[in-house]
């Protein structure tokens, strides 16, 4: 029975592929062809069946230094078998940082939705449940740390400085005394982190109601005038409440061409 012959140019086209590319392959020694006593180069029904194999391959991106191992090896299974095992590991560890990337988006929308719906605004709200991953430090380290566990920690980039303070009013005078800083991550990011978070890892106060609001500001620390309208609301509300507050900062930007801090302050409420 006569076997089918295939011309470059009717592989070419028949597989959407340029000539340049089944020479190449041919080059890398991963394909192979026949030449007719005229010259031309023909490809067989194996051949075909080859470069399918090397396209299925290459959708899965495995290395063409990768197939021609594969083309030489005595016994080729054992190796693809190890080549998908590592690629499938690439494959999952890119996934993860996919899903990294969707959880910092998520987070920064929902930042940029806080601001622009909430900005002035007070109201009480729940203590945000988190985890502590830096319990004690200051607003001057509080960047360094955070570098330097984001760079170790895939996601830990995601932390939040929170900054404890203490408040105090004597006569007309507001004053605010920074006590501690953390570093905290959201208990629902706890997933999107390459950190060891266990059982022990400390946590924020949960159930902890707060009179809050988000607040634009000269510097990424408030002012006793930014608290003054937190403090004025929840008397009026008959709120009895801590002189211990928190401050975070959620986003930075622009107000009537100033630069800007938006800060979230929480005064919890006994």
């Amino acid at each position: 029975m006569e076997k089918t012959k295939y011309l470059i140019g009717d592989v070419a086209n028949m597989m959407g592929l340029s000539r340049d590319t089944l020479r190449y392959y041919e080059k890398r020694g991963i394909l192979s062809s026949q030449r007719e006593g005229n010259g031309y180069r023909y490809y067989t029904d194996q051949d075909i069946s080859r470069l399918i194999s090397i396209l299925y391959q290459r959708k899965m991106d495995i290395r063409l230094s990768d197939m021609e191992a594969l083309q030489y090896a005595e016994s080729s299974i054992d190796n693809l078998s190890s080549i998908m095992e590592k690629r499938l590991e690439e494959e999952n560890q890119a996934i993860r940082l996919h899903r990294q990337n969707i959880a910092r988006l998520e987070l920064t929308k929902n930042d940029c939705e806080d601001i622009r719906c909430n900005l002035g605004k007070i109201s009480l709200r729940d203590f945000p449940e988190a985890y502590i991953i830096i319990p004690h430090t200051t607003p001057a380290r509080s960047a360094e740390q955070w570098f330097r566990f984001s760079s170790r920690y895939s996601g830990l980039d995601m932390m939040y400085t929170f900054n404890e303070f203490t408040w105090d009013r004597t006569g007309d005078t507001l004053c605010a005394e920074h006590k501690n800083t953390q570093l905290i991550l959201y208990e629902y990011l706890k997933d999107y982190v390459d950190y060891p978070i266990t059982e022990d890892t400390p946590k924020t106060p949960h159930s902890m109601l707060c009179v809050s609001s988000c607040c634009a500001c000269a510097s990424s620390i408030p002012s006793p005038d930014d608290l003054l309208p937190l403090i004025q609301w929840a008397r009026q509300q008959g709120l009895l409440i801590s002189h211990q507050f928190y401050s975070t900062c959620a986003s930075h930007g622009r107000i009537d061409g100033l630069d800007t801090s938006f800060i979230r302050i929480y005064i919890p409420v006994f």
